[in-house]
């Protein structure tokens, strides 16, 4: 089974460079890796025949991820954050069995990596109720049949922060299952300049009310990643 790796970037080839290592020691050895260039920072290809860049225009990071799905040629999707890396190198051998015999939407669990060193644990549930409350999947995480894009459509571009969860939303209210995987496979940085960010509070709280309007859900309290790590 041939599974469609998408990493959108935007001018960070230190932190890129590390997450398509990790993306190349899978031991499922049958995937495409596609990285969608959101920036202006010229991206260097690795020397492995897998591996596609593709310029967005710097669109905006919703764009560019739909730009990779368009373009996939796998039966299943993978995600990985510019600035995340696998951990586990049978990551998507393990969720390719799961999603081999029970459809759905796979996601794992994870370790947030803080500026000082400190880590701590992401390892959260998630159901078609809970999520109605709080994202608790990491997207650095997830594998999930590329036919469900053909059934929902591809992500919401006006929901520029809550894309992932509005995804996640759209799957488990469609009936389809959503299985855990019960161990770390990834490393997340957590650094200012992510989506979650504080310096980003505002455009977040703007966006999570047209997220929770669209989806009929009464008033969200504003919350990271960080907020569910132990």
């Amino acid at each position: 089974m041939l599974i469609s790796v998408i990493i959108p970037t935007r001018d960070r080839p230190d932190y890129l460079a590390e997450a398509v290592a990790s993306v190349l020691v899978q031991t499922h050895r049958q995937l495409e890796l596609l990285i969608v260039n959101d920036g202006s920072v010229p991206v260097s290809l690795p020397d492995d025949n897998r591996v596609r860049v593709l310029d967005s225009g710097q669109r905006g990071a919703v764009p560019a991820r739909n730009m990779g799905l368009d373009t996939a040629r796998g039966d299943v999707i993978a995600w990985l954050d510019d600035d995340d890396t696998w951990i586990d190198a049978t990551f998507l051998d393990t969720a390719q069995s799961v999603l081999a015999s029970s459809g759905g939407l796979v996601f794992a669990d994870g370790t947030l990596i803080y500026p000082d060193g400190r880590t701590s644990n992401f390892a959260q549930n998630a159901n078609a109720v809970s999520l109605e409350n709080n994202n608790t999947i990491l997207i650095s995480a997830v594998c999930y049949r590329k036919s469900l894009h053909d059934e929902l459509g591809l992500f919401d571009k006006a929901l520029p922060y809550y894309w992932d969860w509005d995804w996640y939303l759209r799957v488990a209210r469609s009936g389809h299952n959503l299985h855990r995987i019960v161990r770390p496979v990834v490393n997340i940085r957590i650094h200012e300049n992510n989506m979650s960010g504080t310096i980003n509070v505002p455009a977040r709280t703007e966006n999570l009310n047209v997220f929770a309007t669209k989806h009929g859900l009464g008033k969200i309290p504003l919350k990271s990643h960080v907020d569910f790590a132990t």
